[in-house]
């Protein structure tokens, strides 16, 4: 499996450097507080953690998290990132996109807007994509057989445009 660029249709909203440390604090606020709730605290490794997926220019599997956070601080354990994405998870922070190769990607979701995923299965490629049309086709769906959604995660594996062209091929 060749190894790609991901393309993220969201762009980062642009931000002032005083946008972006009000956004930071609130994004690490939110989640101090979540961890006060469950009797924790918000130490130097979860903090690591949390920056570094802030600062994530693609989706991130456990052991790129692990890599980025160690070569900021040696002390960040594996089991300590473990937790902390699972903590994010938790609260809100952080949500869990499938992946090819069974490893699990995570992408921060603080202030995006809901959105999908187009995976392709030759690359690992992942592409973000928005439908309202299917957004409403879903919730019409869940109002007509009386369904309480509480959450959904779209994933659409496939072969991405580049990798089609490689393969010379339509499919």
């Amino acid at each position: 499996m060749t190894k790609t660029a991901e393309v993220i249709l969201f762009p980062r909203n642009a931000r002032t450097p005083a946008q972006f440390q009000q956004w930071l604090a609130t994004v690490l606020q939110t989640f101090q507080d979540y961890l006060v709730t469950r009797g924790l605290t918000l130490t130097h490794q979860r903090e690591a953690v949390l920056r570094c997926l802030m600062a994530a220019q693609r989706h991130l599997s456990l052991e790129d998290v692990y890599a980025e956070a160690r070569r900021k601080d040696r002390t960040i354990g594996r089991a300590t990132v473990f937790r902390t994405l699972r903590l994010l998870q938790e609260c809100g922070l952080v949500a869990e996109v499938g992946s090819t190769d069974g490893r699990a990607r995570f992408e921060l979701k603080a202030d995006r807007p809901h959105h999908d995923h187009m995976i392709c299965v030759e690359c690992g490629r992942i592409l973000e994509f928005e439908s309202p049309m299917m957004e409403r086709f879903q919730d019409e769906a869940v109002k007509r057989h009386g369904f309480v959604a509480l959450w959904h995660r779209h994933e659409i594996f496939g072969r991405c445009a580049a990798c089609r062209r490689l393969r010379g091929r339509a499919s």
